[in-house]
């Protein structure tokens, strides 16, 4: 079992350093661009053959999809975290907020 959300970061990550957009990617690959937004924002699990294409076009190895240490930045976990706030109910925010508040204090 593999973690879609962590891969989608790495194909990112790892698309964004070598200065590629996802137009071209999806080119290299033979996708369309939404189905590459959708893997890397987690919306859909890439199959192995998938991560073999992608993997080949950024010129990786596929292993690096499946390491669990990911190189999250400041930003992608606020974002994260506010995404994930935003779909909670006022009841469980505010449970969540004492929580935290809580964990800080």
């Amino acid at each position: 079992m593999y973690n879609s959300k962590l891969i989608g970061l790495k194909i990112k990550e790892i698309r964004k350093s070598k200065n590629i957009s996802q137009e071209k990617l999806a080119e290299m690959v033979s996708m369309n661009t939404r189905s590459i937004l959708r893997l890397e924002n987690a919306q859909s699990s890439p199959t192995l053959e998938t991560l073999e294409k992608i993997a080949q076009a950024l010129n990786v190895d596929i292993k690096l999809f499946f390491e669990t240490e990911t190189l999250e930045t400041r930003e992608q976990i606020i974002n994260d975290i506010n995404k994930n706030l935003n779909k909670m109910s006022d009841k469980d925010l505010k449970n969540f907020y004492k929580a935290v508040y809580h964990f800080m204090n």
